[in-house]
């Protein structure tokens, strides 16, 4: 097929440009090298075992809540915001809350991940990162969801994406400033976070991504940590717990072939890693949300 730009000269003489390629090269590169991962879509009927009993606890996916009935609350650093029908929900990662429960209720909720740098989620360290109510909903829109055999079309996903696209927009303000920040600090990094995404394993030894930075074991770790605010191990941990849940979430894989498919050594050092990470062995984790897809 020919193309063609028949647009008319007058047209043109009287458009005034917005936004183009080369004024807004900064954003639009944030953009288009910003990945929202969307790691799944659960239904859930509330009841007592939602609450946390006073504990604070939380994962490193972010969640986005819609509550369709009932009334629940959350308390973040003292501060207890209620959830109520009709309004979406953040609940970033690597955020601990207290969850408490009042009354019966429905909930359809998206688990997510954003990333700019291979494994890197600029939400997770960012400090002002905090719950949040962040849009209305109609829930008359989001109820068919909740039915065992509907199954979303296409279109209905691509809706999805453009309102959680929507909803992040609100929940951080300053996110083209918050990826730039990531940038200055995780960037000179990329090789190692390359190398990490490669060849993830619990036995990844930090002295091989020291030697890909360039520097010794000593100074590899110290500039790790001054600019991401964490050991390279810690992160190697946080890495390996986000793909176990991502696998045991979205496949059929049986725990010993999830420890396989991450390199551990066997089922017991994968479970124990698990656990200590999440408080939940892998089966009690996959359980809990088999029940909601």
């Amino acid at each position: 097929m020919k193309l063609e730009d028949s647009t008319s000269a007058t047209a043109r003489a009287v458009r005034r440009t917005i936004l183009n390629r080369e004024s807004a090269h900064v954003q639009l590169d944030l953009l288009e090298r910003l990945r929202i991962h969307l790691i799944g879509i659960f239904y859930t009927e509330v009841g007592p075992e939602w609450s946390s009993c006073g504990k604070q606890e939380s994962d490193y996916l972010h969640h986005i809540d819609l509550t369709l009935t009932g009334h629940r609350q959350v308390v973040f650093r003292g501060e207890v915001l209620d959830l109520e029908p009709g309004v979406a929900f953040w609940f970033p990662g690597n955020t601990p809350l207290e969850r408490r429960y009042f009354e019966p209720g429905e909930v359809l909720f998206f688990k997510l991940r954003c990333e700019w740098l291979p494994g890197v989620d600029p939400l997770l360290d960012w400090e002002g990162r905090r719950p949040r109510p962040i849009a209305q909903f109609d829930p008359a829109y989001w109820r068919p969801w909740r039915q065992p055999n509907h199954k979303p079309t296409f279109n209905e996903l691509l809706q999805a994406q453009a309102r959680i696209l929507d909803w992040i927009a609100g929940a951080v303000p300053n996110l083209d400033e918050v990826i730039l920040q990531h940038i200055q600090t995780h960037s000179q990094f990329k090789a190692v976070f390359d190398l990490i995404e490669r060849k993830l394993a619990p036995n990844l030894r930090i002295e091989e991504l020291a030697r890909t930075y360039g520097t010794t074991l000593h100074a590899f770790s110290m500039a790790f940590a001054r600019n991401t605010g964490m050991s390279p191990k810690a992160y190697l941990k946080r890495r390996l717990n986000q793909e176990a849940m991502q696998l045991l979430l979205n496949s059929g894989l049986k725990i010993k072939e999830v420890a396989g498919a991450l390199r551990f050594s066997d089922e017991f050092h994968f479970s124990r890693f698990f656990r200590t990470a999440n408080g939940l062995a892998p089966v009690q984790y996959r359980r809990s949300f088999a029940r909601f897809a």
